[in-house]
């Protein structure tokens, strides 16, 4: 008589995915997931993506966005917005905090341009893994490409947080067998020394040498994968204040060295001119050159140098000689080569910026507003951000 025995099914956890992004970024978000779509279809384990941006109607919002603190996996969306954006920030801090901790994995994904190096994400795996920003329309072919190669690693590190689980239940059921198995040793009666199979012990000896090797690769796989997740340094929780120090010293030396590199040469040739026209005006006395006429000249200078700053930040090079010895680049909000006027008017904000804080008064009016903004004067007046330098 066959007896029909139902397996018992077993339900498999999901796997958690949220999307951090700033409000701003959201068309990236849904880019992402849309292609998403055909990976969590195939899955063998479930997978949930969640964002800010899904919140269901009727879903108590903040209750709704604390799944971000029980994801398996946290996508950080990298762009100017994001680090700026003060509500973003509080949540990426409990994030690292639970990265730290070794209970989620945090995968930052460059959207737009900025100055990520100064960023803690430095220390993560940055995706796309080419550091191309996806917006960087003069590197991708398409979007379809850019948003692919994202994925595509997204996928793999979906592999390996299965695989990662997958090693750590089989480490617990090996712990569990052989817990049983010191059960029925501790209750099992002691047989008599003349009834001792010499057949089973040596199968005994035989299968224990087979369980120490089962165990010791499960072992040694976990660690692997264990030393491949803490292979990164722990990521500091309050890193804004950091960041933006390492802004501002980087962006005063790319300054500095613009006024060294291309002021002074635009100063030289001022007082070349200066004395062409006092010879060529006044070939007896050269010192009769009025005060008007010198201001003229210096102005010239001046103007130059907005000039050359402006055909190097529109250029391909996309940024003066000191951003490009800091290796650091100037383009739009979306990442485009800035035009020639763009860049001109911006020097000009620029410089009138930087000695308006000689006033004081300009300069608590910068602190009070940057706290807002994030941004100095002449960025947020022209609507530029200047980033890391990127191949392209």
């Amino acid at each position: 008589m066959a007896i029909n025995e139902s397996e018992p099914t077993t339900e498999v956890d999901a796997i958690n995915i949220y999307f951090l992004a700033a409000p701003e970024d959201e068309p990236q978000c849904i880019a992402i997931k849309k292609y998403l779509t055909p990976i969590v279809r195939s899955s063998k384990r479930p997978i949930e993506i969640e964002s800010d941006f899904d919140i269901p109607p009727g879903q108590d919002v903040k209750e709704y966005k604390q799944k971000l603190y029980e994801a398996e996996i946290v996508l950080a969306f990298i762009s100017s917005d994001f680090i700026n954006d003060d509500e973003i920030y509080a949540r990426t801090q409990k994030v690292i905090e639970r990265y730290n901790r070794d209970e989620t994995i945090m995968l930052p994904i460059l959207v737009r341009n900025c100055m990520w190096k100064s960023t803690p994400f430095v220390n993560l795996t940055l995706l796309p893994k080419n550091y191309q920003p996806l917006n960087n329309k003069q590197y991708w072919n398409s979007e379809d490409d850019a948003l692919t190669a994202v994925v595509t690693d997204i996928y793999e590190a979906i592999k390996n947080f299965t695989y990662e689980s997958r090693l750590e239940m089989e480490r617990a059921e090996m712990k569990v067998a052989e817990a049983l198995e010191d059960a029925e040793i501790e209750n099992s009666p002691p047989a008599p020394e003349k009834e001792k199979p010499v057949k089973a012990a040596a199968r005994t000896q035989v299968e224990k040498p087979r369980e120490n090797k089962k165990a010791q690769r499960v072992n040694q796989q976990a660690q692997q994968q264990r030393s491949k997740k803490t292979a990164n340094a722990t990521m500091q929780v309050d890193w804004r204040k950091k960041y933006y120090r390492n802004v501002l010293w980087k962006r005063a030396l790319a300054y500095y060295l613009d006024n060294l590199i291309t002021a002074l040469p635009a100063m030289f040739l001022a007082m070349i001119l200066w004395f062409m026209v006092s010879v060529s005006l006044y070939p007896d006395s050269p010192e009769e050159v009025s005060d008007t006429e010198t201001t003229f000249v210096l102005l010239f200078s001046i103007f130059f140098y907005f000039i050359i700053c402006a055909i190097f930040e529109s250029s391909k090079y996309r940024g003066t000689f000191g951003k490009m010895i800091l290796k650091l680049e100037i383009t739009d909000r979306n990442g485009n080569r800035i035009t020639f006027f763009k860049a001109f008017w911006r020097n000009i904000f620029r410089m009138i910026t930087a000695y308006s804080y000689m006033l004081i008064i300009p300069l608590i009016i910068q602190i009070f507003t940057f706290r807002k903004t994030k941004k100095l004067f002449h960025d947020q007046f022209s609507s530029t951000v200047v980033g890391e330098k990127i191949k392209r």
